[in-house]
């Protein structure tokens, strides 16, 4: 395996069934190349899954952030992916990876999401294709290159509240004259059991808070 899994998670239940549709799909990925930056999870989740490597995540959970650590850790090409997403897709990741570096002009790609998805053009369609997106992906699960964390940076840090750090790393690598794909011959499920982080009580303020960021930094909305 030449790239590895990051993870951010504060749920258990949800953590323990996405890495074990990881393991089922992937049967050639090392437990160790799983990377599960941890904001509750841990205490749980451990027992089942003793081989991931873990990080503990810097409080309060910031998306961004804690991605951050987990994508510097791995230091190679990941696959960064939400702890409500399960992989469906037989070697679907390394699939994945190898039609993203198969166009080098790719800069981050996101795999075919079945279920909740902000971005309708990643839902999965009934006949695998890759394409390319305008303007942005939604990070369910996406492949981000190293190249690319290389070139673009990490996800911005100042955007606490929820969502539009997709939204703005994308806009980053659009303008480093990337390219934003999608590709459904990796599916993941993305419907059953929303992560914490989609569950917040102030849901509504966290999002307007980054809209507001992304307004303000690009000079448009997203």
């Amino acid at each position: 395996m030449k790239f590895s899994v990051v993870i951010p998670s504060g749920n258990p239940a949800n953590l323990i069934a996405c890495v074990r549709s990881l393991l089922a799909a992937e049967p050639e990925l090392s437990p160790q190349e799983i990377i599960v930056i941890e904001d509750g999870a841990r205490a749980d989740a451990e027992a089942r899954l003793p081989e991931v490597q873990w990080i503990t995540g810097i409080t309060p959970f910031i998306f961004s952030r804690n991605s951050n650590l987990g994508i510097t850790m791995a230091g190679r090409d990941v696959v960064l992916m939400n702890d409500d997403a399960n992989l469906i897709t037989p070697r679907g990741f390394s699939l994945l990876a190898e039609e993203t570096l198969r166009r080098p002009e790719t800069g981050v790609c996101s795999a075919g999401v079945r279920g909740a998805v902000g971005n309708p053009k990643q839902i999965a369609t009934a006949r695998p294709s890759f394409r390319y997106e305008s303007r942005t992906i939604a990070f369910v699960c996406v492949f981000i290159p190293w190249s690319t964390y290389v070139s673009v940076g990490p996800l911005d840090e100042r955007f606490t509240g929820y969502g539009f750090e997709d939204n703005d790393y994308c806009t980053r690598a659009l303008d480093a004259g990337l390219k934003i794909g999608i590709w459904d011959g990796c599916v993941v499920e993305h419907a059953e059991h929303p992560s914490v982080f989609r569950t917040r009580p102030n849901i509504t303020a966290l999002f307007e808070q980054n809209r507001q960021l992304y307004r303000s930094k690009w000079g448009r909305d997203a």
